[in-house]
């Protein structure tokens, strides 16, 4: 009996010494993360010089190799087969060819020609001529139900429809929308009318910056990965026969919006550009501006789209686990290195979107160094998240380690913003409760305490945050994933997003829950298992067979 007790008690202080041991190993590696160097990094990640890091750029490429210069000398290691810490993700670029892409104006007294980058720009995505006759549709809105109707008998089949850039009196910009997108609706309303072109004429505050030289129609040639993936669909509607051939008779409108300046929309209109003006006076005023035909003009559209390959680069590297069994499974924790570029000459600096996360990164693969987890741990810096998450799909599809070895993606995406003490958790709790639950544990016992809001893991949610971040490659295969997120700000993909305006502190406690979740699942004694969707099981491509792993929550 006596030999009995000391065998517990020796057994009961050698689990108590394994706990602490790997309680002090937590807390050294959380040691190292500190906000003076979050600061550091990202003071240089965000600035203002490096032009909004658009995919692909030379300024995306400076970032790119400080991070792999820093992983190398900060003793990671790469992962990729051919010994490097850059993963090459082909892209095709798409560039406006400026001589070739004019606007013609005809009165019936002669043309006038304008060229791109001069009267008018626009997110073009295809070259064609496009051309009609000219509809005035004021804000382009018709919503009769609540007094506001500027399509009332208007036909617009073929037409160049004229709208004005103004947001209908009383209407707030919601969160989550940038104002480059806030037309987007209103563009599918006068497609699905039968437009051919749909111009709106830039406001008087953008206007304005005209005048001391500002190119409000600035063009950043961007890089798309074409669809080459089953993973990369986010949208899963099954279109009814019918209707597929009514859409495939529809005139399809080449770009999402245009923009031409208030010059050329007097001169299309035939009015003076004081009237213009006054038009978005009457905005303000709540009046509606009357729409009208407009009579002995036509319009000539010209676009050529310029096509080249690119290969802006993914950052790889791996702290190899501690365990000589489980360092063959691995924790993947990711953030995106790329932003939004230029616009109207100034910087989308994208310090919170996403430099918060690349220097979160940085600081939790020190730590990791600090005191290694039983399984290995991959740091990703993604290229490409704002072009469609183009580096994240390139990685899974193309990954080093089998995907069924992925116990899970920790993902940060925009980390140091907002409310201090909450934070958005979005797809924790969709694969792997054992994810949720450990990012709860160790938010509990770490006493950083955060408050967690799930709503944006709702699959049904009007803006689809779910879909919209590198976490979502990794869900498509089934690997319990999470995006941790900051929330919406009202400088979201703006030049607002600057390091001035980033919480340091809530930056470092972010940090510092998502090294302490890295080492948590990192130390389990099984892989997290896929508890939630009966539909996945398995981790691997053949979930990709599914149109969505979600299809039946979505409903």
């Amino acid at each position: 009996m006596k030999k009995q007790q000391i065998y517990l008690q020796l057994t009961a202080l050698l689990i108590l010494f394994n706990v602490s041991q790997i309680s002090f190993s937590q807390s050294r590696g959380v040691k190292t993360i500190t906000e003076k160097e979050l600061r550091y990094h990202l003071e240089f990640i965000g600035a203002k010089e490096f032009r909004g890091r658009e995919t692909p750029s030379s300024e995306l490429s400076i970032a790119t190799l400080y991070i792999g210069n820093w992983a190398k000398n900060a003793g990671l290691k790469p992962i990729l087969k051919d010994g490097s810490f850059y993963q090459d993700v082909p892209v095709t670029v798409k560039t406006v060819f400026q001589p070739n892409t004019r606007l013609r104006v005809n009165r019936g007294t002669g043309e006038n020609v304008y060229y791109y980058g001069k009267g008018f720009g626009g997110n073009f995505s295809a070259s064609g001529s496009y051309s009609g006759s000219v509809v005035f549709a004021g804000l382009g809105i018709s919503d009769p139900d609540h007094g506001w109707d500027d399509l009332k008998d208007l036909d617009l089949t073929g037409k160049v429809v004229l709208i004005l850039d103004a947001m209908r009196p009383g209407s707030k910009q919601e969160l989550g929308i940038p104002l480059t997108g806030r037309f987007n609706s209103r563009v599918a309303v006068l497609r699905d009318r039968g437009a051919s072109v749909v111009f709106s004429i830039i406001s008087n505050e953008r206007e304005g910056k005209m005048v001391p030289g500002v190119n409000v129609f600035e063009n950043t040639p961007v890089g798309r990965l074409a669809t080459l993936y089953d993973s990369q669909r986010t949208r899963f509607t099954t279109v009814p026969a019918q209707s597929a051939s009514q859409a495939s008779e529809r005139r399809p409108l080449p770009f999402e919006k245009a923009e031409i300046s208030q010059a050329v929309a007097a001169e299309i209109l035939g009015i003076t550009r004081n009237e213009i003006g006054e038009m978005f006076s009457m905005i303000k005023q709540g009046k509606e501006v009357p729409s009208k035909v407009v009579p002995n003009v036509r319009v000539n559209l010209d676009v050529e789209i310029e096509l080249s390959d690119s290969s802006p680069r993914n950052v790889i590297a791996v702290v190899e686990g501690s365990d000589p069994i489980l360092k063959n499974e691995y924790i993947v924790v990711s953030g995106h290195i790329d932003a939004r570029g230029m616009t109207e000459g100034e910087p989308i600096a994208g310090a919170d979107d996403n430099g918060s996360a690349c220097v979160a990164l940085m600081e939790i693969a020190k730590a990791l160094l600090t005191e290694r987890p039983k399984r290995s741990v991959i740091l990703s810096w993604f290229t490409g998240e704002e072009q469609e998450m183009n580096g994240s799909q390139y990685f899974i599809n193309n990954c080093p380690v089998p995907v069924e070895k992925i116990s899970t993606c920790l993902n940060m995406d925009m980390i140091g913003r907002n409310t201090p003490d909450s934070l958005y958790l979005v797809g924790s709790d969709l694969l792997s409760s054992g994810l949720d639950a450990s990012i709860k544990k160790v938010n509990r016992n770490s006493g950083l305490n955060f408050g967690f809001d799930y709503r944006y893991s709702n699959l049904t949610h009007p803006q689809r945050v779910y879909f919209r971040s590198d976490h979502y490659p990794f869900v498509r295969f089934g690997i319990p994933s999470v995006w941790f997120f900051c929330g919406f700000t009202f400088d979201y993909h703006a030049p607002g997003d600057i390091p001035e305006h980033i919480d340091y502190t809530k930056l470092l406690r972010v940090t510092k829950l998502v090294y302490l979740t890295a080492f948590d699942t990192g130390n389990m004694t099984d892989i997290l298992k896929l508890d939630v969707n009966p539909a996945v099981t398995l981790r691997g491509k053949h979930n990709l067979t599914e149109s969505s792993l979600f299809q039946n929550k979505a409903k």
